[in-house]
């Protein structure tokens, strides 16, 4: 869909553009045209640099990224933006309410950028903790920059292995249910072995 050096056709690991519910993106402390959307392209369009993400008030930000099918994180890449360049990211399972809560918290797996060389570098961190398996979206937390006034994102992109479990309403589902205390060879069910 996005040619062969997306790798969005690929099995095994690849990159997961096209998994992310757009529909659900949310941040928080980022410019009106130039949200989380921006950052978030297929491979393919990494060197667009008409199109990035840009904090608003200050260098922080707060991103919230939902799949359409649980993911299995292997990386977070982004693209770097000069002094404006994230330094300091933590990353949470699931959506995080907003930055009173989020400072408080334990990040479930925290990175740091270094310095680029040049805007436009590419840096990829390796996700190592496993709460990061089968997950249904993923929060970032920019908490500094490497001395802009706001913060830049060129490019932000995830690598990780599909699940295919899906979500969803389940619809037409049809159910048996056992009544309470019903006749087993043997004799009756005990209160421990009841289903609740």
């Amino acid at each position: 869909r996005h040619g062969k050096e997306c790798g969005c056709g690929d099995t095994g690991t690849m990159w997961v553009s096209d998994q992310i519910d757009r529909a659900g993106l949310s941040s928080l402390n980022t410019k009106t045209s130039h949200g989380v959307e921006a950052a978030l392209r297929p491979r393919c369009e990494l060197g667009d640099a008409s199109q990035w993400l840009e904090t608003d008030d200050d260098e922080q930000a707060l991103l919230h990224v939902p799949f359409k099918e649980a993911i299995n994180l292997k990386s977070v890449s982004m693209a770097s933006f000069g002094d404006a360049t994230p330094r300091v990211v933590k990353l949470f399972t699931g959506q995080v309410g907003g930055f009173d809560e989020v400072e408080d918290m334990e990040a479930d797996e925290e990175f740091e950028m270094p310095v680029p060389d040049q805007p436009g570098d590419t840096f990829e961190h390796e996700i190592r903790s496993d709460k990061f398996r089968q997950a249904r979206s993923v929060t970032l937390f920019i908490e500094n920059n490497h001395g802009g006034e706001t913060t830049k994102v060129g490019w932000l992109g995830f690598k990780g292995e599909r699940t295919l479990i899906k979500f969803g309403i389940v619809e037409n589902a049809e159910y048996e249910t056992r009544p309470e205390g019903q006749l087993f060879e043997g004799g009756h069910v005990s209160d421990r072995q009841k289903m609740i």
